[in-house]
């Protein structure tokens, strides 16, 4: 299940032209808002923070994007998140007792919807913003652009499958789809105080942007 939602899908997309981002994203206001970091980055707990104002959960750790004309779209995941227990803890009762995300890892499967947390949006939504979280000791909470030409480097190092892309002649295609899409979106970057106890400040900080 892991390669199949994982690999096996994000190689599927990038076959239909449509780019896999490694982020997690919530719809916020009939909009979607992207997270976009490497593994233990944040950007489950992000979502996961949105999750608990209120908004809906639109897909986590793998973000499809539809670029067509001037629209940029993201695409619903599936109903559940991968966290690992001491991050999980802060938002269910018990994360022991979630199945493994693998059987050799610790990570856990945190169910979204009406027999887990929150809501799930399951139809595609525009994106309003990409966000790259920087987490450090005790930082003020800052929201900053990122110039076109960094956007365009963090959204290509936060893709599914480069080396793949590359060898079946693809990534000229995806380079173009990505570059319309940084033009299309501001990429910004959040920088955030580590620390469950700072996550509604955190979220009110990216809805007081959005807004």
């Amino acid at each position: 299940e892991l390669w199949l939602l994982g690999t096996v899908l994000s190689f599927w997309l990038e076959w239909r032209g449509v780019p896999a981002l490694h982020a997690s994203a919530a719809a916020v206001d009939g909009h979607a808002i992207g997270f976009l970091a490497s593994k233990q980055g944040g950007k489950s707990t992000l979502a996961m923070a949105l999750l608990q104002e209120g908004h809906p959960l639109l897909t986590d750790d793998l973000l499809p994007v539809d670029v067509e004309g001037d629209t940029a779209c993201g695409r619903p995941g599936y109903p559940q998140m991968r966290m690992w227990p001491d991050h999980a803890r802060h938002f269910v009762e018990d994360p022991e007792s979630l199945r493994r995300a693998h059987p050799y890892i610790e990570k856990r499967r945190v169910p979204v919807g009406p027999n887990g947390v929150g809501t799930f949006c399951d139809e595609s939504q525009p994106l309003s913003a990409l966000y790259l979280p920087e987490r450090a000791d005790d930082p003020p909470i800052e929201v900053q652009p990122v110039a076109p030409t960094d956007a365009l480097q963090a959204v290509l190092r936060h893709s599914f499958l480069p080396r793949l892309v590359e060898a079946t002649g693809w990534q000229s295609q995806r380079l173009d789809t990505l570059a319309q899409l940084v033009k299309q979106i501001p990429v910004r970057r959040l920088t955030y105080p580590s620390g469950p106890e700072h996550l509604p400040r955190i979220a009110d900080a990216i809805l007081d942007v959005e807004a």
